[in-house]
């Protein structure tokens, strides 16, 4: 016979029910919490990859001004820059930090990103400065050693 005092068997319902509650919201805390992380975090390492891939190629266009720059003469070139990287705007300077050598520095301040690189020895050769924007529109390198 069933007698209605008898509640062991609805007290292991109930524990398996709070203890499968409290087991989704934590899990659910922890998502919502790391979500953000998990996502913006590979994005930020594509980002500082794409940074590295545009300061490379702005540092082989300078080196290559410094192979075949003439000695009376004018270079020209454009220089392809993504408007953004991973949703941020950036700046390049290009700058003398000695007699002799030379920065390529990308900025982007929403990240707090700067990125600096040396390009050794040619600043004697052929000196460089000045400052773009990724958002600007068209860029260009020019060399001109016309004396004019």
């Amino acid at each position: 016979m069933i007698n209605p005092e008898d509640n062991r068997a609805v007290s292991f319902s109930l524990e398996y029910i709070l203890v499968s509650s409290v087991s989704i919201l934590l899990f659910l805390s922890v998502i919502t919490i790391s979500g953000s992380m998990l996502l913006d975090l590979p994005t930020d390492v594509a980002a500082t990859q794409q940074f590295n891939d545009v300061g490379n190629d702005i540092g082989t266009k300078l080196i290559m001004f410094y192979l075949i720059a003439p000695e009376n003469g004018t270079l020209d070139t454009s220089l392809e820059m993504p408007p953004t990287i991973g949703g941020h705007a950036y700046t390049v300077k290009l700058s003398t930090s000695n007699a002799t050598d030379q920065r390529v520095i990308i900025v982007a301040d929403d990240i707090d990103l700067n990125i600096s690189y040396t390009i050794n020895g040619i600043g004697a050769s052929i000196p460089i400065n000045g400052e773009t924007h990724s958002a600007s529109g068209r860029h260009r390198l020019c060399f001109d050693n016309t004396g004019g």
